[in-house]
Order: C-alpha cells, then structure tokens, then sequence
C-alpha cells in the first residue's frame, strides 16, 4: 500500500475524530441557546427565594438581556415582611455556559413591621443557572441603603429557584 495513502487516511481519520466533539459541542450549545429562549419565551418564572429575604419571588423576562425580578419575604435578622424590585441586565459573558449568565442591576425596597418602616435602593450583583425544564436556580449579592426613617447601608445575600410557565 502507497504511503501516501495510509498518511492521508489516518490524517482523515484525526480529523472526523476531532470534529466529532466540535460537533457535538456546537450541538449542545444549540440545544442549550434553545433551553433559554424557551424560557424567556415563557416570560414568567415563579419560585421561593432563601436567607435574606426568604419568601416568594418572580422574574419576567422583557428580552434575552433585560429582566425584572421581585420578591416579598421576611428577613432572616429582623421581625416583619419585606418586597423588592430589581430591573436586571444579564451577561453572557462564558461562551462555553450561555445557560449561566451574570447579571446586574438595581431597584427598590420596602420592609417594615408594626410601627417601622423603611425604604430604600439596593444594587443587584447575581448568577443564574438556567436548566432545560425551565427551571433556574441564582445567587445574588444586593448592597442596599437606606434611606427612610434615616439612611443606612447594608447587604443582603439570597439565594433561590423558579420554575417558568
């Protein structure tokens, strides 16, 4: 048999062996660009949030960048019932994960119990995982002030999942 030949198929055979994990690679990212758009498609994710607040949640999806997120709950170091607010900017920032962005953003606050109340703005530093059901998972940082009945700084961490129907 020629050389020439037996060089060229095994060169062959390298390649179709490299393209197969290419291949299968561009198929998943696919099938997971499709996992997210399917839920941003359902717009509406609802869920429990955990540790500060820890109660219920909801995010609405305006586009493949821009949400909304809410929650109402209690926190975990004070007595009453907080809600929030946050508009969110996601990003796609590893090529290899789109089913995992970052996001951003800021909002509102309102919390109080029996004769207390306070309000103010809080900024929103987060990750989300989005699985194929759709379902989500997230976890966010929020440095907040206050800045009703008097101004002061603070941070809250939670974390949470939502189901999108």
């Amino acid at each position: 048999m020629n050389k020439r030949w037996v060089t060229t198929g095994i060169a062959i055979g390298m390649g179709l062996c490299l393209l197969q994990p290419v291949a299968a690679y561009a198929k998943k990212t696919k099938q997971v660009i499709t996992q997210v758009e399917i839920a941003k498609e359902k717009k509406w994710g609802f869920g429990v949030i955990l540790v500060n607040p820890t109660g219920i949640t909801a995010k609405y999806w305006r586009d493949k960048n821009v949400a909304m997120d809410f929650a109402l709950g209690s926190q975990w170091n004070a007595p009453g019932v907080g809600i929030h607010a946050d508009y969110l900017y996601h990003l796609y920032l590893f090529e290899e994960m789109p089913e995992a962005p970052l996001y951003i953003g800021g909002g509102m606050f309102l919390g109080g119990s029996g004769d207390y109340f306070t309000t103010g703005g809080r900024g929103v530093v987060g990750w989300t995982y989005l699985f194929d059901q759709p379902f989500d998972v997230f976890m966010e940082l929020s440095p907040q002030i206050a800045i009703i009945p008097e101004v002061d700084f603070g941070f809250s961490f939670s974390i949470g999942a939502r189901l999108y129907i």
